[in-house]
């Protein structure tokens, strides 16, 4: 199925209702005028020569027009690249040579930076506005205005890429992956019903994160195959964010843990009524035990941990609102408290395994790395053989998380594997002293990476972040309890040797911690 035909069944089923809404509620747009506005842009798009296979890249905050590029793309066959607007020269030079984009989208803001980096993507032939003119250049709204509405799809093939997003990890560059026509499309039926225009009640969901991850790339499909009212945000601002919910009464919602945070954090929060909420799904990077305990506590609404990768088409395993209602017994509770440090049980259409190095698959309860199988496994990653190679062995997806399944099949994360310290040769998880860690009251939230050591090889260094308390006390008191801490609840060679204390943790984009920045700033064998 090609994920176009989303918006054409929709707009013929309810065709009145908003399909897209912008973040301040100026803008608003139904079904039937989005199908409108994609046809003839996908009109312009084939008169400019894009075709099957072409890759147009979008470099943008989100908007409807954003949302827009993509069903046109997928009408015609052609890939859609969304690039993080916070790319800097070298990176977007790379993802635009790489993906070999021949067309590029862009807000004027970041018009000078695209002129500066022209010469550098001989193959790109036009950049286009997408948020009204621009000196020497086309527009969005000029591509529209001058196209005809004729409808046009173009028999594709399932197993070719619609979607190429460069993951956003933690390494230099990024990694492109590719999701074809049939990964996102069984994503999105798998996990929503189509419109019904007999539901009275209307869903509408909250995008805050960036289209240029696959949580924002889901979430613009899933909204318009269900009929909801997608309401986008820019960019995510608990101010913006919680004004939306409320004006535009919205229903569900994504968010990284940060971003809860931050919702949580902010000075206004119970100004604003969300009752409207019905789900606040949560995921993209780990969880902290406490963030997620007091969520429970601060929202009405339900919610949701998922857990996946780009490179799996988003959602692997979830843990769904059951999970997190705490009104049973004690003794119910206890295990659910528990279990909200897992992710969740797989989904219907996910086999997930833990692996040992060879291979081999272990037993309930055994760490190992979680590996994959399913049919929403990317293709590949671009122009990366050895490395899509690596990633996929014998049908498995290796995640590069390190986990092991209790024996109700919950997944725990415990770590990754270039994350695992070798001391003394003893692999030595980092997730696991992490989550000691943040358990101490002083403790905002901690990374641990290894650093060296001529006795051990390596050795454990913690890099943490204090609350206003502990930030107040004599550093090294604080350093001593937070070891006598982690030697109360962990065997004694996982104690860290080093404690760093530090303002913030460095992060990229969807709230990932940037290890790599950590070893580099903080990686000597001292306090500091």
């Amino acid at each position: 199925m090609n994920p176009a035909e989303f918006l054409t069944i929709s707009s013929a089923v309810v065709p009145d209702r908003d399909a897209l809404v912008s973040g301040d509620g100026k803008k608003r747009i139904s079904y039937m005028e989005m199908a409108s506005r994609v046809n003839r842009l996908t009109n312009a798009l084939q008169s400019m020569g894009v075709g099957i296979g072409d890759r147009v890249a979008v470099m943008a905050t989100n908007s409807p027009e954003y949302v827009e590029v993509y069903y046109a793309c997928a009408r015609l066959g052609a890939c859609f690249v969304p690039i993080n607007f916070r790319a800097k020269q070298e990176e977007l030079s790379y993802m635009l040579n790489t993906s070999d984009a021949v067309l590029l989208f862009a807000e004027k803001r970041y018009l000078d930076l695209v002129a500066s980096l022209r010469n550098e993507v001989p193959g790109l032939r036009e950049v286009i506005t997408l948020d009204g003119a621009a000196e020497g250049l086309r527009s969005f709204d000029d591509l529209i205005d001058g196209a005809i509405e004729d409808e046009i799809f173009v028999n594709v093939d399932e197993s070719e890429p619609t979607v190429l997003i460069y993951t956003s990890g933690t390494t230099a560059m990024p990694k492109g992956v590719e999701l074809t026509y049939l990964n996102l499309s069984l994503y999105v039926v798998n996990t929503m019903s189509p419109a019904d225009p007999s539901i009275e009640e209307l869903d509408k969901t909250l995008l805050s994160v960036t289209i240029a991850h696959v949580a924002g790339i889901t979430a613009i499909l899933s909204s318009i195959w269900g009929g909801r009212t997608l309401v986008i945000l820019p960019q995510f601002d608990p101010e913006l964010w919680l004004e939306a919910v409320e004006r535009e009464r919205v229903t569900h919602a994504f968010v990284v843990p940060t971003m809860l945070k931050r919702l949580m954090d902010y000075e206004h929060f119970a100004r604003h009524d969300i009752a409207s909420l019905k789900l606040i799904t949560y995921g993209a990077a780990p969880m902290p035990y406490e963030v997620v305990c007091r969520a429970i506590e601060v929202f009405t609404c339900d919610l949701m941990n998922a857990y996946g990768q780009t490179e799996s088409t988003s959602s692997l395993t979830y843990l769904g609102p059951e999970d997190h209602r705490l009104n049973g017994s004690d003794a119910e509770n206890a295990k659910k408290l528990h279990r909200l440090r897992s992710v969740g049980r797989p989904m219907d259409d996910v086999e997930v395994a833990i692996l040992d190095p060879g291979g081999n698959k272990l037993p309930q309860g055994q760490e190992g790395e979680i590996c994959v199988q399913s049919a929403r496994v990317m293709k590949e990653y671009i122009k990366a053989d050895d490395a899509t190679a690596a990633a996929i062995v014998d049908g498995w997806l290796h995640t590069g998380d390190i986990g092991y399944l209790d024996e109700d099949g919950y997944l725990f994360i415990t770590g990754r594997v270039k994350d695992l310290i070798i001391r003394g040769g003893e692999n030595i998880a980092a997730g696991e002293i992490e989550a000691i860690l943040d358990e101490h009251p002083l403790v905002e939230e901690s990374a641990i990476i290894g650093v060296p050591d001529p006795e051990w090889g390596e050795t454990i260094k913690a890099i943490v972040v204090l609350d206003p308390e502990g930030r107040e006390r004599d550093a090294e008191v604080v350093r001593e309890d937070l070891r006598e801490h982690c030697r109360a609840h962990l065997a004694g060679y996982k104690t860290p040797a080093y404690i760093a204390l530090i303002d913030e943790l460095p992060r990229n984009p969807m709230g990932k911690v940037l290890k790599t920045d950590l070893r580099r700033d903080h990686g000597a064998p001292d306090n500091d």
